[in-house]
């Protein structure tokens, strides 16, 4: 058996000294690695940087490159602004023809036009105006139905219309019977005498009556309404997103400088608006012919 008759405080103090010994030569280490640590990162630092002076004028480059788009944008802006505006014409081009070959389709049959007009009243709508014959009063009435049916048709509204279909009168003393005649006639008597007087001075047209331009061998003159046909003039007030008529305006759009570049392509409103501005006394289109007689 082996018995320590040493004091305690002999043994601590071995420990406290090899304490020591340890924690210095642990901070010598960390010293030791935080200068190795600045100074490889003060080599790695210079190497970045030399690189970076060396890719530079490249750098450089690249920067000059880029802005060269701006630049040519900026002095191309007068070309920019000409080709949106003409774009914004030619597309508006077809505008007119496009509306008149969809009114087309709901016109019906019996009546037969010979005059269409579109006038732009806004950013979207327009006033489509017909000039027609038709006959009957029941034709007259069909036709605001039919037109109705447009795409975007708000109101119609018509005139012209004349009644020529004979009627009844109320009975007289010289006529019992109750003869049909037209408006603006006379009743026609009972008596066979009278009577005879009345057609001998009332007439009767024959033959060819030279109304409405038929018979004629001019083809630039309108055939216009037959015998016992009414001309009638037809406004029909369309809305809607597709009925903006209202062509480019080239002054606002040509005096206007392009803010920020040039604009997205296929524009030709001048900036600020929705839609381009109404040139005053434009955007009227007309279709006359033949070709549109049914």
């Amino acid at each position: 058996m082996k018995l320590n008759l040493l004091p305690t405080y002999v043994s601590r103090e071995k420990q406290l000294r090899s304490a020591i010994v340890i924690s210095a030569l642990i901070a010598l280490l960390s010293v030791g690695a935080a200068v190795g640590m600045i100074i490889t990162s003060q080599n790695e630092l210079q190497a970045k940087k030399e690189q970076a002076r060396a890719v530079e004028p490249r750098a450089q480059q690249v920067v000059a490159i880029s802005k060269q788009p701006a630049v040519i944008l900026t002095n191309a802006q007068g070309i920019i602004r000409n080709i949106n505006l003409a774009d914004a014409m030619n597309a508006h081009n077809a505008k007119f023809p496009d509306l008149y070959d969809e009114v087309r389709a709901y016109i019906p049959s019996f009546y037969r036009i010979w005059n269409i007009n579109a006038q732009p009243s806004g950013a979207d709508s327009v006033v489509v105006t017909m000039t027609g014959a038709l006959r009957s009063y029941q034709q007259y009435a069909d036709l605001m139905l039919a037109l109705m049916r447009i795409d975007g048709a708000v109101s119609v509204s018509r005139s012209g219309y004349q009644i020529v279909d004979p009627y009844v009168p109320q009975l007289t003393p010289e006529d019992q019977a109750g003869k049909p005649i037209r408006p603006g006639e006379q009743p026609i008597p009972d008596d066979p005498l009278e009577r005879l007087q009345y057609f001998i001075a009332r007439g009767q047209s024959t033959g060819f009556m030279n109304v409405g331009n038929y018979g004629t061998a001019d083809p630039t003159l309108v055939r216009g309404a037959m015998p016992d046909y009414s001309t009638v003039t037809v406004s029909v007030i369309l809305q809607g997103p597709r009925r903006n008529l209202q062509p480019p305006d080239p002054i606002s759009t040509l005096s206007t400088p392009l803010a920020g570049g040039a604009p997205a392509p296929g524009g030709g409103a001048p900036p600020g608006g929705g839609g381009p501005p109404r040139v005053p006394g434009a955007g009227r289109g007309n279709m006359i012919g033949d070709d549109l007689e049914r």
